[in-house]
């Protein structure tokens, strides 16, 4: 994130948001929209770039309909350590904490902003991380309290945005992406989910939707397009299984693509760590000079 050098009082930068204890970046899946897959490409780009040596967590922030416990085949309530903190299951190479752990699976979450505030500081804060490379953020759909609450607070790398090709679903992610522009996160490029339907029988490929509309969104917004992930009619029962199919199935069409995809977060990280680390030379540098005169 960028400063403003003018917004600074009593001789002092003006303070970003606290990191977390043990997460050196935080990365956000998000979507304008609900039913694009959203938190499907969360738990396998997760388990993909586990798989390719990095240290992963996942937290689930979609308190009104949490997924990702089921996804990743979590089920236990998690422990508190000595300080009371909750101690993340871990599944396939990847830590996990979500909400629908910690309350039974028929329960309604229906809280008011105060309470979502405290909820997603608590689910990312006060938890026992171990060192991680990456904690992928899975975040409900649409612009509500947790986004803002999470813009506000917590320190972010950037974002990747799921949309699928369909017309409604990438009018509301251009709009997610113009908030994260809005609040000054770096948005490493939209996803295109479900985008075409793969024959298991012969391979032909066959577009679900117009396959042009996703990437004009990214073209519009100057983000990066991240490719497309095929729709695939096992991934249902793997998830079931609580199995993501980049591990049942790593060489097959969305394990590729997600491997793909995590991949290219992983080379977004390491540009947007370069630039934050210039960015923030060259502030210093100006603030020294403006203290000089």
């Amino acid at each position: 994130m960028s400063v403003s050098l003018s917004s600074s009082s009593a001789g002092e930068l003006p303070p970003l948001p606290d990191p977390v204890a043990g997460v050196r970046d935080i990365v956000l899946v998000g979507s304008g929209k609900g039913g694009v897959g959203k938190s499907t490409i969360s738990v396998n780009l997760a388990a993909a770039l586990a798989a390719h040596g990095a240290r992963v967590g996942i937290v689930d922030l979609d308190l009104s309909g949490p997924s990702v416990a089921r996804l990743m085949g979590t089920s236990e309530a998690p422990e508190l350590n000595d300080q009371g903190l909750a101690m993340p299951g871990k599944r396939h190479g990847v830590h996990v904490i979500s909400i629908a752990d910690m309350v039974p699976p028929e329960q309604a979450i229906a809280w008011k902003g105060p309470l979502v505030a405290q909820a997603v500081e608590q689910l990312i804060r006060e938890v026992a991380w171990p060192d991680l490379d990456i904690l992928v953020v899975d975040l409900p759909p649409g612009t509500g309290d947790v986004l803002l609450t999470v813009l506000e607070q917590i320190p972010v790398a950037g974002a990747v945005v799921v949309t699928t090709p369909e017309r409604m679903a990438t009018i509301d992610a251009e709009r997610a992406i113009s908030l994260f522009h809005e609040h000054d996160i770096p948005v490493f490029g939209t996803v295109t989910n479900m985008a075409e339907y793969i024959c298991p029988c012969c391979g032909e490929r066959q577009p679900l939707f117009d396959t042009g509309k996703a990437a004009d969104v990214a073209r519009r917004r100057h983000v990066a397009d991240l490719g497309s992930v095929p729709a695939d009619p096992t991934a249902s029962g793997h998830a079931a299984e609580g199995q993501p199919i980049v591990v049942a199935s790593p060489d097959g069409p969305v394990g590729q693509a997600v491997s793909e995809l995590a991949v290219a977060v992983q080379a977004a990280i390491r540009r947007e760590r370069q630039g934050t680390s210039r960015r923030a030379a060259q502030d210093q540098t100006i603030w020294e000079l403006l203290q000089d005169e």
